[in-house]
């Protein structure tokens, strides 16, 4: 019996041990499936670590890329005057203009580079030409900023853009390079589309309308010359004025009130204003639902004669300036008036359509929304500052803008357009300026404008305000090409569609 309960004993404990070696399989097999998920998840983990790590480096590469190409806009912004300039001693400074063929010049034909511009390709600038076509009439920036100087030989060294790019990434594992090419554009104002292209030939692009193209190579993570990430953008910014928007009167004196009501004022006139031969000096208002006074042609004492006249020869000067003694004289006048005698021309209109809105007519800007015009230009408190190397912009907002004796404001070569809303502007005896004033009473509904002595603007003056005290005589000389460059200033803006992060043939 103690035998049968044996046998019946181990009959029952076999099927035990069966189910223990089933069970240690089982825990076997979950921990190495456990093994081979955990080794996944590592690998993904890395993965994915080595994604962001080099989405990272990309990003921070075309960040440091970008900002390159902020950093260039304002250096360029701040060499408006030099860009496409082709004269020499340019500044007070002796800065010649970056065409001019001196050692100051920066911009290189890319024509004249020893590359093959419509098949190649390569880490030059001029690649970065979309239009292989074009290539040849654009230009790139190539200048040996360690001399100061134009290099001899080799321009592919010297082509980055003189930055301190050590300012712009504090870091020693980024770097940026940054290029530009220039395209100065031909413009036929005639035709259907006026920009007809860039051209390298002075006579058909005249350097005041142009297209700056920058290009900006950013490095990440980088060790010595090694880098692991790089990213390359490129953006288009073109020149554009004030008046884009508007219309630039081809007069040299526009006036919504009387002018002058007291002393005297000569001008020269635009011969061909109004129509081939058609001399216009003055366009005034005489629209009567305008709320300002309508102008009195026969107000003051006025002279008007043409430009060989008033010179006194035969040839204007190359600066412009006048050297000696220069008046409209009574006998060679188109039109004059005195208190005796009021003989009025032609070429001064009284205009029944005149825009009472001036502002907009010029800028394109209603008066209400100034602010937008004062957001292109240099704000000043007073015209202190002004002088020969004074180019560009000016908006003057305060209780006055004093112009001293004998100063000299911008040039024929890098004119001013100076917007002045302050209480009082006076041009006091001597001063001469080369651009556009254009007086507003925007700020101060009582602005006046007041001469003293003798003022000479070459170019074009626009008065929207009210006339104060006038003594002395008061002269403008029609000058197309400074009022044209003049009426062009304001700023660099990005062209639309002109932004890229990548060209196939700029490698």
């Amino acid at each position: 019996m103690n035998k049968a309960i044996f046998g019946y004993q181990t009959m029952v404990m076999a099927p035990v041990h069966q189910r223990g070696m089933v069970t240690t399989f089982s825990g076997v097999l979950i921990l190495v499936l456990l093994t081979l998920m955990m080794f996944f998840a590592i690998r993904v983990g890395v993965f994915e670590q080595r994604v962001s790590a080099n989405d990272s480096r990309q990003k921070l590469a075309f960040h440091t890329a970008e900002s390159g190409i902020h950093h260039a806009k304002e250096f360029l912004l701040a060499n408006g005057a030099l860009i496409t300039s082709d004269a020499e001693d340019l500044l007070s400074t002796g800065a010649d203009g970056w065409l001019a063929d001196t050692t100051d010049k920066r911009w290189q034909k890319c024509s004249e580079a020893g590359l093959d511009l419509i098949n190649g390709h390569g880490d030059h600038p001029c690649f970065a030409e979309v239009n292989s076509d074009q290539r040849a009439e654009t230009y790139y920036y190539s200048f040996d900023s360690a001399t100061g100087a134009a290099p001899t030989s080799d321009f592919a060294d010297y082509t980055e853009l003189a930055l301190d790019t050590d300012s712009i990434i504090p870091g020693t594992t980024e770097t940026v390079a940054v290029e530009a090419l220039l395209c100065v554009l031909e413009i036929d104002a005639d035709d259907v589309i006026p920009v007809q292209g860039c051209s390298t030939d002075p006579t058909l692009a005249n350097g005041n309308y142009f297209l700056v193209t920058i290009l900006a190579r950013g490095q990440a993570d980088c060790v010595g010359t090694t880098c692991n990430a790089e990213a390359k953008v490129s953006e288009q910014v073109t020149n554009f004025g004030a008046t884009a928007g508007g219309n630039s009167p081809d007069v040299p004196l526009t006036t919504k009130s009387s002018f002058p009501p007291s002393g005297t004022a000569e001008v020269v006139p635009n011969p061909n204003a109004g129509g081939i031969g058609v001399p216009v000096s003055v366009w005034m208002n005489l629209n009567s639902s305008c709320d300002a006074a309508e102008a009195d042609p026969s107000s003051g004492s006025w002279a008007t004669c043409e430009m060989h006249e008033w010179y006194g020869v035969d040839q204007k000067p190359e600066d412009m300036a006048c050297s000696g003694t220069c008046a409209c004289t009574q006998a060679e006048s188109i039109s004059y008036t005195d208190a005796n005698t009021n003989i009025i021309g032609i070429d001064m209109v009284a205009d029944p359509e005149f825009p009472c809105d001036l502002f907009q007519f010029y800028f394109g800007v209603a008066r209400s929304s100034y602010e937008v015009v004062k957001g292109y230009a240099q704000i000043i408190s007073d015209c202190d500052s002004l002088g020969e190397d004074s180019f560009g912009l000016y908006w003057v907002s305060g209780s006055d803008c004093l112009v001293n004796a004998n100063t000299v404001i911008g040039s024929k070569d890098h004119p001013v357009l100076l917007i002045t809303a302050a209480s009082l502007t006076r041009f006091n005896g001597g001063a001469k300026m080369y651009g556009v004033i254009f007086v507003t009473d925007v700020e101060d509904p009582d602005a006046e404008l007041e001469m003293v002595g003798t003022n000479t603007v070459y170019g074009s003056v626009i008065n929207d305000a009210t006339l104060g005290s006038y003594q002395g005589t008061f002269q403008v000389v029609w000058a197309e090409d400074v009022s044209e460059k003049a009426g062009n200033l304001g700023g660099l803006g990005s062209v639309p569609g002109g932004w890229s992060d990548f060209h196939e043939d700029w490698e």
